[in-house]
């Protein structure tokens, strides 16, 4: 039933770029199995020249069916209850998963189900309450469950405390595969409220992450010249949490993925579809024309600094930490960014060096933890 499903209407439904689960989703993606088209994409969609259409490469058909049932049975526990009751909920779920995926992840597919299920499987604990002598408050972190649309199914929240007072440090989206940690985000959740005295008090703490860091040593290269002052210092804080505990566990590699091309296609086709029906309301072409450009300027200059901040900020943790090493940038080993995590020695920042230690584990509690 779960491959018929998939095969019957997923994929051929992927391939004109809108999958109907009672809720559309713009998810587009053409098919091989074994070298062959099952599905292309429409011409619709290819005719569009902003769209980037990966094709998903089945050639092992008994292996991924395996893996994409074995994927359903825990995605579809894990997430009961988190999605409209009206919505198709089988298809959702195994329509959703393709939305993290890189185009080399559609090259290589049941090493990317895997992975996934891992995701699921490989909940790093993580709930303490931590005290920083620089903030003034104690830093609560915890790893809490997502909802399917987002990239990772657990991610790590971290809230600066003091009483009633409370201000929220940027969400990591990660999962943990083969002993490897991969970042999808470091996303700062939006607060409409006007910010409390005690948040703004944090606010102007946090940019302690950039003492000792000066414009004279941005360690800018040709490949990727961005200013390495221009980034969330939260999210320095957020990711130093998360990279002291992974070293906790021994995780020693971590992987950012960069573009995800089912996410950037969604928002390029409900362009399309808002044309559409706007022209359906007696909009004239030069005004849709006008209007669809500007949107579409708009997504990708979105999409280029959501790129942009989250390598500057692995790059200013390379920077600060001795133990953190970026080996390989996008396009050089594969789409992604690659860095180790070797034993901790020191930090040039005194806010960050506080954070990591604070939540780092000492040979004393690593040895009662493995006893």
């Amino acid at each position: 039933m779960i491959i018929d499903l998939f095969f019957d209407e997923i994929l051929k439904e992927a391939s004109i770029g809108r999958v109907d689960a009672v809720m559309m989703y713009n998810v587009l993606f053409e098919t091989k199995v074994n070298g062959k088209y099952l599905y292309k994409a429409s011409d619709n969609m290819k005719n569009n020249n902003d769209l980037f259409i990966p094709c998903l490469e089945i050639n092992n058909l008994e292996e991924f069916n395996n893996l994409l049932i074995e994927y359903y049975n825990k995605a579809s526990v894990f997430y009961n209850g988190t999605l409209d009751e009206d919505i198709n909920y089988d298809k959702a779920v195994l329509t959703l998963l393709w939305n993290n995926a890189t185009s080399e992840d559609f090259k290589n597919p049941n090493k990317y189900i895997k992975r996934y299920i891992d995701f699921l499987d490989n909940k790093l604990e993580i709930n303490n309450s931590k005290y920083s002598e620089i903030l003034e408050c104690n830093i609560e972190s915890s790893i809490e469950k997502e909802p399917i649309y987002e990239e990772t199914p657990y991610a790590l929240h971290s809230v600066c405390i003091n009483g009633e007072s409370r201000y929220d440090l940027p969400v990591v989206r990660f999962g943990i595969s083969d002993n490897k940690a991969y970042i999808y985000a470091v996303q700062q959740m939006n607060n409409k409220k006007e910010p409390s005295s005690f948040e703004k008090k944090i606010k102007r703490k946090l940019f302690k992450v950039n003492d000792s860091f000066e414009k004279e040593d941005n360690i800018d290269n040709i490949e990727y010249p961005e200013n390495l002052t221009g980034i969330n210092p939260g999210a320095l804080v957020a990711l130093s949490i998360l990279f002291s505990n992974l070293e906790n566990i021994n995780v020693k590699e971590v992987i950012v993925p960069t573009f995800l091309p089912v996410r950037f296609n969604a928002k390029e086709i409900s362009f399309e579809v808002k044309r559409n029906i706007l022209k359906n309301k007696g909009y004239t072409e030069d005004n849709l024309d006008n209007m669809i450009l500007t949107l579409k300027d708009q997504h990708e200059e979105i999409q280029r600094n959501l790129s942009d901040k989250l390598l500057r900020n692995v790059r200013r943790i390379e920077y600060n930490f001795n133990n953190i090493n970026i080996y390989s940038y996008p396009h050089e080993l594969d789409e992604n960014t690659h860095i180790n995590i070797s034993e901790y020695e020191d930090c040039k920042n005194k806010l960050l060096k506080e954070i990591y230690e604070i939540n780092l584990h000492t040979k004393e509690e690593l040895h009662e933890i493995h006893r």
